[in-house]
């Protein structure tokens, strides 16, 4: 992963949990993408984040394989569609396959840089506890002022 992770990456990074992200790891079925499920999220997230979305696919050797791809089968598709709503319906599709393929790329490398490739499920549920515990206690600390 980068070192300066751009703003795409970062709102990945922040939303998903170290469970979501190992899910995504093994299984890239749509409502594992959970921050982003309706045509609303989806766009709102490229509308932000295109220019960072669309830079890291071309960056990323192995994600590039498969944003190419979907390129290539979204400008086969467009030229057959017969109306505007076709046309429509095609460009949210194509706009979700890019988002997707951006999240699951920046999922695999998080979960990389955080050594969770070979973790089990159970190891990363855990993982992600003690996190949750240190968050809760940092916080507790602040609401009583610092005090031990």
């Amino acid at each position: 992963m980068q070192d300066q992770p751009n703003d795409a990456v970062k709102a990945v990074m922040s939303a998903y949990t170290p469970i979501q992200v190992k899910t995504l790891m093994h299984d890239h079925d749509e409502k594992n993408f959970v921050h982003h499920q309706t045509v609303k999220d989806i766009v709102d997230f490229y509308a932000v984040h295109n220019e960072d979305i669309h830079h890291w696919l071309l960056d990323d050797s192995h994600a590039f394989e498969f944003y190419a791809e979907a390129m290539a089968a979204y400008n086969h598709a467009q030229a057959k569609c017969c109306c505007e709503h076709d046309r429509f319906e095609l460009q949210n599709e194509f706009l979700k396959d890019v988002v997707y393929i951006f999240i699951a790329t920046v999922a695999y490398d998080l979960a990389a840089s955080h050594d969770m490739l070979d973790m089990t499920m159970e190891e990363v549920e855990d993982y992600q506890l003690a996190k949750d515990l240190e968050i809760s206690k940092n916080k507790l600390k602040l609401i009583q002022g610092g005090k031990n």
